[in-house]
């Protein structure tokens, strides 16, 4: 299969781009996709995608983490955000986030995550329609981020725009127009000081931010702090983002499944993993080859890009039995939404909770979604899913 471009965001804005992934997987699962910086490789089949995530001695994170970053020559993050290190580097800088970011560090956003979960639900079901994008998964992580990274009520609204504009997210039934790189790079820069600022405040607080600048800030230094506040976002608001509007999409494709939750809530851990192999949030992950390797046998040469691509890597039949089919009693369930190994997502038992606090209480209270206006994608090369979701939510 030839004349696919999966660095163009429009694919993704369109259709979805599965049907494109689907046919690479089962003519060509890797494809070498040519144009941008010189092309890239492209895996589409479980087994080998899995085999990039293995191969750290290999590959190297520093020089980009997804598609999206191929245009952008310089790197500042390198070697500063977790995502963007690799080794002995990555190892030092996790250990450190690690012990910010346990269950038990964090346990106090457990309570107020599960009100905001029963009250947005409430809110959607007085309101009839609602965009869900917009009314329950953007307000739910919103109070995600500013519990974690100890961001005030008052500050959660401004954050959020900045970090929508740094990301090039959008609301409602258009389009909106691309941020230019001044509009992204002023973002930025406001949520950097904005948080430069924060760890100046009085108090030691509670969340990530303040356990990180107790003390002589020993573990990392303030810039790596600073860009590692700036990965939580990203994490947080938008992959989490788009994990909660996949409890929406996936629930309407598959309504008997809805109610078979309702009636047995204790699938409600393995409906969470369903949620995620099928909603898949990131779109993919990007490597940069440091020595030969082969995958799939393919031989890949020291210098060449290589994404692997999660919506259809979930996909895999031979990783997967009945791979479109959407069951909540999946089990084994080894979807690679939060990767694995050394990159597998720290954040992933955040994104899980605020998954499962919004399940449980649309369980409580929501007997059916269904759609209720045209859907807009994300037109993304970093998320897969949808920025506009009009529904209907009924008791």
């Amino acid at each position: 299969m030839t004349g696919v471009d999966l660095a163009d965001p429009d694919l993704f804005a369109t259709t979805g781009g599965l049907e494109a992934l689907r046919e690479l997987q089962r003519s060509c699962p890797v494809y070498w996709n040519p144009g941008i910086h010189n092309g890239f490789w492209a895996l589409t089949r479980y087994a080998d995608t899995v085999e990039l995530y293995r191969s750290r001695r290999q590959v190297s994170s520093q020089y980009g983490i997804h598609v999206g970053q191929l245009r952008e020559a310089d790197q500042p993050a390198r070697g500063r955000m977790l995502v963007q290190s690799d080794r002995r580097e990555h190892s030092r800088m996790k250990a450190a986030l690690s012990r910010a970011m346990t269950p038990q560090a964090l346990s106090f956003i457990r309570a107020p995550l599960a009100e905001a979960a029963r009250t947005v639900v409430e809110e959607a079901l007085r309101a009839g329609e609602v965009d869900f994008a917009t009314a329950v998964a953007t307000r739910m992580t919103m109070t995600l981020t500013g519990l974690i990274l100890g961001i005030p009520a008052a500050d959660r609204e401004r954050v959020c725009e900045w970090t929508a504009a740094a990301f090039g997210s959008s609301s409602g039934p258009l389009p909106a127009v691309e941020s230019s790189d001044q509009d992204v790079a002023e973002a930025n820069t406001e949520l950097f000081l904005y948080f430069q600022q924060l760890l100046k405040g009085p108090g030691p607080g509670e969340g990530v931010l303040a356990l990180l600048s107790a003390g002589e800030r020993e573990d990392l230094d303030l810039q790596q702090i600073l860009y590692n506040a700036h990965l939580l976002l990203a994490g947080g608001h938008e992959t989490t983002r788009q994990v909660l509007v996949g409890a929406a999409t996936t629930f309407i494709a598959a309504p008997e499944q809805w109610v078979r939750l309702r009636t047995d809530q204790r699938l409600l851990a393995d409906a969470v993993e369903e949620v995620l192999r099928f909603s898949a949030p990131s779109l993919n992950v990007m490597r940069t080859a440091i020595e030969d390797l082969t995958i799939g046998g393919i031989r890949i040469r020291a210098g060449d890009r290589i994404t692997a691509w999660h919506p259809i890597a979930n996909r895999d039949p031979s990783a997967f039995p009945a791979p479109d089919r959407i069951d909540i009693g999946r089990r084994p369930n080894q979807h690679l939404s939060f990767g694995m190994g050394s990159h597998h997502c720290l954040g992933a038992w955040l994104a899980r909770l605020t998954l499962a606090c919004l399940l449980d209480a649309m369980v409580q209270r929501v007997a059916q979604l269904h759609p209720s206006g045209p859907w807009r994608r994300s037109r993304s090369l970093r998320t897969w899913g949808y920025d506009y979701l009009p529904v209907t939510l009924l008791s």
